[in-house]
């Protein structure tokens, strides 16, 4: 039996280094190819703040032309209504990793949505950094837009890796945006998911060790 999800309204819608570069293949099939080099994902630090684990990251952009990072996750609070949360990241525990994701999550094709959670962009022009904060609340708890099981939760104290992936899109030549505002008047930019499926590719961290107090 096929399960249905009701995504929500859109309104007009301690120093731990690594890092990584876009792969030679892009995460789907069907996504558009980078050089190895042209951009790059640096984890500049894992740690825990008071009742948040953060991770601090910078994504250098080396190409010639711009691109969008999906990195706008919504909060749809108690009432449903969807607002931009800059520090949002997807929290997935299973097979024993800890994977913060922010990025544009595929529909499972066994399951049916009434719309799928498409994040909202932020423009990273050529040759430009930007630095961006993945903030969870703990302890860790599964939180991905379509759960295929029951949620956990982890204890930092039971952390020894932390992995992060960051989904961006080139600027090409037919990407159409979609511009509204958030609940809050926040001006957003999202994808048609269709096309954006296609085209994302996701830079990896790599494991990233936690340390300091947990």
């Amino acid at each position: 039996m096929r399960g249905f999800r009701h995504a929500g309204a859109f309104v007009a819608l301690a120093l731990i280094v690594g890092c990584t570069r876009a792969p030679e293949r892009p995460a789907d099939p069907g996504g558009h190819r980078m050089a190895q080099a042209d951009v790059e994902l640096k984890v500049e630090s894992v740690a825990r703040e008071a009742d948040t684990l953060a991770v601090t990251y910078a994504v250098h952009n080396r190409t010639s032309r711009a691109v969008w990072l999906l990195d706008g996750l919504w909060d749809f609070g108690f009432g449903g209504q969807p607002t931009l949360d800059p520090h949002r990241a997807y929290v997935d525990l299973s097979g024993g990793q800890v994977v913060l994701s922010r990025m544009l999550i595929p529909v499972p094709e066994d399951l049916l949505v009434e719309a799928p959670e498409v994040p909202s962009v932020s423009r990273v022009e050529a040759g430009a950094t930007a630095t961006r904060r993945a903030v969870v609340p703990l302890p860790l708890r599964t939180s991905l837009p379509y759960p295929t099981g029951p949620a956990e939760t982890r204890e930092l104290s039971a952390v020894r890796e932390v992995r992060l992936r960051v989904g961006y899109l080139p600027d090409a030549e037919g990407l159409k945006l979609h511009e509204g505002k958030d609940s809050h008047g926040a001006v957003t930019r999202t994808p048609e998911y269709g096309p954006a499926v296609t085209a994302q590719r996701v830079l990896d961290s790599g494991p990233q060790p936690v340390s300091g107090p947990r």
